[in-house]
């Protein structure tokens, strides 16, 4: 199976409204992921603090709904999928097995 393309996205870029896939930095919880709805950015008071990122409408492992979560941004990754790339991936991808229903598993 082929990994659909991520981006990392800066915690200074991401886009109120938008559903992000987050995961733990850390190797040993990296297990950690979940995917939800950015909402706002507390930004650092000072340069011994990190922003805290807010998500609602959260969805964790099991696709089970999580509350709201607020995170410490020197512990998690935010990343974008490209729903694009993979919607014209799968419709070249008819147009060339003549299968309409045909689905990639990307």
């Amino acid at each position: 199976m082929i990994s659909p393309p991520l981006r990392l996205v800066p915690v200074t870029e991401l886009q109120l409204g938008k559903t992000y896939l987050i995961q733990e930095k850390r190797e040993e919880y990296q297990h950690l992921k979940f995917k939800g709805t950015f909402v706002m950015n507390d930004y650092p008071i000072s340069h011994y603090h990190t922003a805290m990122t807010h998500f609602t409408g959260v969805i964790g492992r099991g696709n089970h709904p999580q509350p709201n979560i607020r995170l410490q941004e020197a512990y998690w990754n935010y990343y974008e999928a490209d729903a694009n790339l993979r919607a014209w991936t799968n419709f070249v991808l008819r147009e060339i097995t003549g299968d309409p229903s045909f689905q990639a598993n990307l």
